[in-house]
């Protein structure tokens, strides 16, 4: 008997077009990049030129400050609208142009007392730096940006009148990256944002048609999504923040179509679990169901296109369906999964008519006033209050610190070692280090492995090529170019892509030698380990200390927003902006995981954050019921059922959060099987009868909460690292106080 052949391994370009499709929708950043490499192309030549017409003598050194300046409005400046990048812009060529015309007084070339004024002004410059992420990311860039600047010109070392003449270059160069940038050539982030969507109703089509098979078959459905759906969640979100980047007035409506597609695809997968296993065909319940299923497979693929007759269809099948839930043929086990079935596909049928009705107005919906927009957050403040009511310094304010000392320790080492390239070690400081010793560890794994890789390769590119300037030039702007479009997702790869391009870029400015080259691997080692320490020594930030807390308040606001929802009276609130909390949570596990090393564990942060999007999920569906039973004619019995799963889920949160309640849930069961119990004596009834569905969904998702708030209980309670024994054994465990 032969072996199977392998599986036909994916070719290397399609691969990467796959990542990029996932992690660039649109190519928005991919754009960035190609007007990067045109404007570095541009001013280059343009650079060159002008020092020879002018006779300047600087025929490297000025195209080099024009690059940077390109360089550093493209590369700090996150796509957005136009009028959001113009602005930034400014303010980049603003704070970049201060530190030229400060390099123009120094003037570090005409002396070696100024020399030395400007590698002691880089201390204080890197505190400034750093103080600046007080304002945000925004604040974050420009201080990156304000030392690339500023290493740029302690490498070239000018005399007054050259820093004068790089001041110009700078400005050659910000007018061609604002020229290209600001042009009307480039993809729309939300036409990109509406094809993800597409994507994803083409993918979930698919699936319905696959589970529509397997019931008419007989055949066993898993209950998992494929992983072309999973896969496609990133894609949304990551066209999402692009789309909202562009117009932000129309966040509203971004997040409100995202919310669809997220109901749609956890509909389709709750579908899934509806399928009743080993059971008899006897009625035929699986014709009705496959018959449903390729129906609203039928209206993915065709979501503008309405068929009269195709909905007549459908109800029918529904129908019948219904008529199987309540035959006493089937099992009880079988007509509970049907009575949830029949809800599944009248969810799907509702997301399906929102997504519709997204599709077909005009996109994006008119914008509420200026005056209902959100305030703008302030800048984090230099001081704040601990939780015993003394002063303690903020997060920045204690970077900024860890930053004056790290970059005083390099240019010690400097000074006193004499270091052949230490502004590479200072410059390393202050990009590795990070709002956290957790992310700062994360940072320079990825910066020193990253360059290391970056470098060997372009030893042996010098190697190879020898003095083809052109060639080399043309693979610097191309590592350039791919570290604009990694450097979100793949820190790694940008570091990479950014050591090679700097050691061949200083080889053909002058003359570089393979020494000077494996000098960068050393030095940025030296500012990395450097940081690394002062982050861990130095007034440390550790973000595990804010773990609990954040979590804490993501369960307080699950919490009251469940407490609004029917049948509650007044207005109800949603749990839905939940969904991007915990996904901000999610993105921070490595360094949660990095902190352990250093003595600070938060339990396992993964097993809290994977829980949490199940708890908000389940919430999500509970919310969904909620809303369709307030606006159904439910009879008492059917909202006594109701308010004694209610009343169980908010002990549940009492507990969890430690407001106590726990004697509360155990008395809570036997009000609710009373509870069911009274409304199934009245299943006759045709008002009892029309929402036994929509209970029995309820009731489902009301016990299925109760095991990730059992789970989250035993996590958060646990001051060293998860078990998960224990944890597994709490979530089927009852919650006993503590």
């Amino acid at each position: 008997m032969t072996a199977p052949p392998p599986p036909a391994r994916t070719p290397l370009v399609a691969r990467i077009g796959v990542w990029l499709a996932d992690h660039d929708p649109g190519g928005i950043d991919s754009m960035r990049a190609l007007h990067l490499g045109i404007a570095l192309t541009v001013v280059i030549a343009v650079g060159a030129a002008t020092s020879q017409m002018f006779g300047l003598g600087m025929t490297i050194t000025f195209p080099l400050m024009a690059g940077t300046g390109a360089l550093t409005l493209i590369s700090f400046n996150p796509a957005a609208s136009r009028r959001t990048e113009a602005r930034t812009m400014a303010r980049l060529f603003l704070v970049s142009a201060a530190f030229l015309v400060l390099l123009a007084l120094v003037g570090p070339g005409d002396s070696p007392e100024r020399a030395m004024l400007l590698k002691l002004l880089l201390v204080p410059l890197s505190f400034c730096a750093l103080i600046l992420r007080r304002y945000g990311m925004d604040g974050q860039r420009f201080g990156l940006a304000l030392i690339l600047v500023a290493t740029v010109g302690t490498i070239l070392h000018p005399t007054r009148v050259e820093a004068v003449l790089l001041l110009l270059a700078f400005c050659q160069g910000a007018v061609a990256a604002a020229a290209l940038r600001l042009s009307p050539w480039r993809p729309s982030a939300l036409a990109a944002y509406v094809q993800s969507t597409h994507d994803v109703q083409a993918a979930v089509a698919a699936y319905l048609r696959e589970m529509s098979e397997a019931v008419r078959a007989g055949r066993p459905f898993t209950d998992t999504a494929p992983h072309e759906v999973e896969r496609l969640r990133a894609r949304v979100w990551n066209a999402l923040g692009n789309a909202i980047a562009e117009d932000p007035g129309a966040r509203g409506d971004f997040e409100a179509l995202r919310a669809k597609f997220y109901r749609l695809r956890v509909a389709v997968q709750l579908l899934a679990g509806c399928i009743p296993h080993d059971v008899t065909n006897t009625p035929d319940w699986r014709s009705p169901f496959a018959a449903a299923a390729d129906h609203v497979a039928r209206r993915l693929e065709a979501i503008d296109v309405r068929d009269v007759h195709a909905e007549e269809r459908f109800e029918r099948a529904v129908a019948l369906l219904r008529a199987h839930a309540f035959s006493t043929a089937l099992p009880p086990e079988a007509r509970f999964a049907l009575m949830r079935a029949l809800t599944a596909f009248d969810r799907l049928a509702l997301v399906i008519n929102g997504i519709e009705l997204a599709e077909t107005t005009p996109f994006p919906s008119p914008h509420p006033p200026e005056g209902n927009a959100p305030p703008v957050g302030g800048p984090i403040p230099l001081l704040q209050r601990a939780a015993g009511g003394a002063w303690q310094l903020s997060a920045p304010l204690k970077v900024a610190c860890q930053g004056l000392v790290a970059t005083s320790i390099t240019t010690a080492l400097d000074l006193g070692v004499g270091l052949s390239h230490a502004y590479w070690a200072t410059m390393t400081v202050m990009f590795v280090i990070g709002n956290s010793v957790g992310e700062t560890y994360v940072r320079v794994r990825y910066r020193v492995v990253g360059t290391l890789v970056g470098v060997v390769i372009g030893i042996v590119v010098f190697l190879a090529l020898g003095d083809t300037v052109w060639l080399l030039a043309g693979l610097c702007m191309f590592a350039q170019v791919t570290s604009i479009i990694t450097q979100k997702d793949r820190y790694d790869v940008a570091s990479a892509a950014v050591g090679f391009s700097v050691v061949l870029g200083l080889h053909l400015i002058d003359g570089l030698g393979t020494g000077g080259m494996l000098a960068r691997i050393y030095e940025t080692a030296i500012g990395a380990v450097v940081a690394l320490a002062v982050s861990y020594v130095v007034l440390p930030v550790y973000v595990t200390d804010q773990l609990r807390p954040e979590v804490h308040g993501i369960l307080k606001r699950c919490r009251d927003a469940f407490a609004t929802w029917w049948p509650h009276p007044g207005k109800a609130c949603s749990a839905a902006s939940q969904v991007l909390a915990v996904r901000q949570l999610g993105s921070r596990l490595p360094q949660f995981g990095a902190e352990q090393a250093f003595g600070h564990s938060a339990g396992d942060v993964a097993n809290i954050v994977s829980t949490l999007d199940v708890l908000v999920t389940y919430l999500a569906l509970i919310e969904d019921i909620s809303g369709r039973l307030a606006v159904s004619q439910s009879t008492d019995e059917v909202v006594a059922v109701v308010e004694a799963a209610r009343a169980r889920t908010l002990t549940a949160f009492a507990v969890v959060l430690g407001e106590g309640g726990a004697h509360g849930l155990a008395a809570a069961a036997p009000a609710i099987d009373a509870a069911v119990s009274t409304a199934l004596n009245l299943a006759d009834e045709p008002k009892v009868k029309e929402a036994l569905p929509l209970v029995a969904d309820y009731l489902a998702y009301s016990d299925a909460v109760l095991r990730p708030l059992r789970e989250l209980r035993a996590a958060l309670q646990e001051a060293t690292p998860w078990q998960k024994e224990r944890t597994l054994a709490a979530s089927i465990a009852p919650m006993k106080a503590n």
